[in-house]
């Protein structure tokens, strides 16, 4: 669940808060707390950050909570995040510095609306070269590509099925990140 508050602050307001254990979010100058996600959202998560770890052996793969800085008013934790070794995104620290070049969102009740608006619209501006939105419980993955500075859809895929990431150059079998049936 997402709690929004009505609290604004700035980038320096919101990097000197401190460490927390729920996922806190800087969405266009307004911190956002969620609750703790549900098991299956944290069963595809690991799952996808596995594959992702195992499948692309040059560059790094981030899991929330890592803080992503696109501007002063956008510091966001996508669920799973992947920097290329030749990325212009600076690794940090305290966190990253622009644009990751895939970036990973699992939807959940609290967190769809934003993740399919603000932030899809900010990471597009921003310059991620591939977005992946997963929803759990219909099971399935929309995977987006950034083509002239604007997401395309690539395609959407159930769970029994397998697609080419246009960024990776590598088939991803979707019932190796999705949980089956009696796991959800």
């Amino acid at each position: 669940m997402a709690v929004q508050t009505s609290i604004r602050m700035s980038a320096a307001e919101f990097e000197a808060l401190p460490e927390s254990s729920f996922p806190t979010e800087l969405i266009e100058g307004e911190l956002v707390v969620r609750g703790v996600p549900i098991i299956n959202h944290q069963r595809v998560v690991g799952n996808t950050y596995q594959m992702l770890a195992k499948a692309v052996p040059n560059g790094e793969v981030f899991v929330a909570p890592v803080s992503v800085k696109f501007d002063d008013a956008n510091f966001f934790q996508p669920d799973v995040l992947r920097v290329a070794a030749s990325s212009t995104c600076e690794i940090t620290r305290d966190g990253l510095n622009g644009a990751p070049d895939l970036v990973v969102e699992v939807l959940s009740p609290g967190t769809a609306s934003t993740d399919r608006g603000h932030k899809f619209r900010t990471y597009q501006a921003h310059g991620v070269r591939e977005y992946w939105i997963i929803e759990p419980e219909l099971r399935f993955i929309e995977i987006w590509q950034l083509m002239n500075g604007i997401f395309v859809q690539h395609g959407v895929y159930e769970a029994d099925e397998s697609f080419t990431s246009p960024l990776l150059g590598q088939t991803i079998v979707l019932p190796a990140i999705l949980p089956t049936e009696e796991q959800r």
